[in-house]
């Protein structure tokens, strides 16, 4: 029950965080000259490839869960998955708006 609770828990949470650099409004500077602020996001972008693998796998039933036979578990699985490329999407495309600028 404790890891079901974990494995939802931070799921959740690594959305959460991706919503939050989505929504901060930081400006162009800020990711210009604040080095941890772009290496937390760098860090942010690789947990959630990380989490979506970890996904995937429960969903396809590979390598790192073989045995997982709850179908729920499996549902939110595929949701998370789905959930997170969307996130990654959304998180990666902080900096290209500051591109499309007029000057």
């Amino acid at each position: 029950m404790l890891i079901i609770f974990i494995y939802y828990f931070l799921s959740i949470a690594t959305l959460w965080a991706c919503y939050y650099f989505r929504r901060s409004r930081f400006t162009e500077k800020d990711y210009k000259y604040n080095k941890p602020l772009r290496w937390k996001r760098r860090l942010l972008i690789i947990w959630t490839y990380l989490f979506a693998a970890i996904h995937g796998s429960i969903y396809f039933r590979e390598n790192l869960f073989n045995n997982v036979d709850n179908n729920y578990i499996r549902a939110s699985g595929a949701f998370f998955m789905i959930a997170y490329i969307v996130a990654v999407c959304w998180v990666e495309d902080i900096i290209h708006p500051f591109d499309k600028k007029k000057k």
